[in-house]
């Protein structure tokens, strides 16, 4: 029997999935078969190269708040309010140039065609463009051409891609979802940015956004991220009907903001917390399963 798991789309809330996996390898349940959407295409990407989980552990604490000031654009652009370039460098420096059919593990992630609409499986090619296509949060990173296509955040089409892990050979399948809408009173305090240009008050948004410092009413950019979260959510809802895995781990994030890479720590600790409750009725199970 094959054990697949399915991590689910998510931002900063994907590093939740760290503590997952570090339960499930702690009581003996590995997977054969990781697919990921978005963040959790990073997390299993990673740990399908065969990178060691407290070592994966290690690198998120490293992130911190003033990380994200190195994603700020000298200039804003058309294609994305923030270039991937920085994302490349530290994907290419984690998983160098290996290629999904390489791995150790079987793996495969989601992205969506943004013409088409197309749900579209990287099961192939480059481990480092798979995953930045599977992560490109539309209007805010470019989308990334992949063979021929330009593709952008699988959130779009599977957040949460139990199918692809059964279409990979898995036949018990565990989906983790993160993502959940954070929780945060409204502040009506506000900048006065009445003077300024829209290329200025934009700049200054997302330096809010990267930086974790927002003002109520919510910026344009918080509306367009909690508008992303919002959907994914539904979708969420309706795939797992389409496509229900055999085992659901649901981890409450709704305490974290999806850009809070900074509190990795928190995030880990939370979905170890989460699947330590669970574990012993997953390897129960598995092993009715395999009966």
């Amino acid at each position: 029997m094959k054990i697949g798991i399915a991590l689910g789309a998510g931002s900063a809330k994907g590093l939740a999935h760290i503590g997952v996996l570090q339960v499930l390898e702690e009581n003996g349940i590995k997977p054969d078969v990781v697919t990921g959407t978005s963040m959790g295409s990073v997390i299993g990407g990673a740990y399908a190269s065969g990178i060691n989980l407290w070592e994966l552990e290690r690198i998120a604490l490293s992130i911190k708040k003033e990380n994200m000031k190195k994603l700020l654009p000298r200039q804003l652009s058309l294609r994305g309010m923030v270039s991937n370039e920085g994302v490349r460098e530290f994907l290419e420096g984690l998983l160098g140039d290996r290629k999904i059919e390489e791995l150790p593990l079987r793996f495969g992630c989601v992205a969506a065609d943004i013409y088409t609409g197309e749900e579209v499986r990287l099961v192939r090619g480059p481990m480092v463009d798979a995953i930045l296509a599977s992560s490109a949060i539309p209007g805010f990173f470019p989308v990334v051409e992949y063979e021929g296509r330009f593709l952008a955040d699988g959130g779009l089409v599977n957040p949460i891609p139990v199918s692809l892990a059964r279409s990979l050979g898995a036949d018990f399948v565990i989906g983790v979802n993160v993502i959940a809408r954070e929780k945060k009173e409204m502040d009506h305090s506000q900048e006065d940015e009445d003077d300024e240009n829209f290329v200025d008050r934009m700049k200054k948004a997302l330096r809010r956004l990267l930086e974790g410092e927002e003002v109520a009413p919510p910026n344009m950019l918080t509306v367009f991220l909690s508008a992303i979260d919002i959907m994914e959510e539904q979708i969420v809802l309706s795939k797992l009907r389409l496509h229900p895995p055999d085992v659901f781990i649901h981890i409450d994030t709704s305490d974290f903001s999806s850009k809070e890479y900074y509190r990795a720590g928190e995030l880990i600790e939370v979905g170890r917390r989460v699947t330590q409750k669970i574990v012993n009725y997953v390897k129960y199970l598995i092993d009715t399963y395999r009966s």
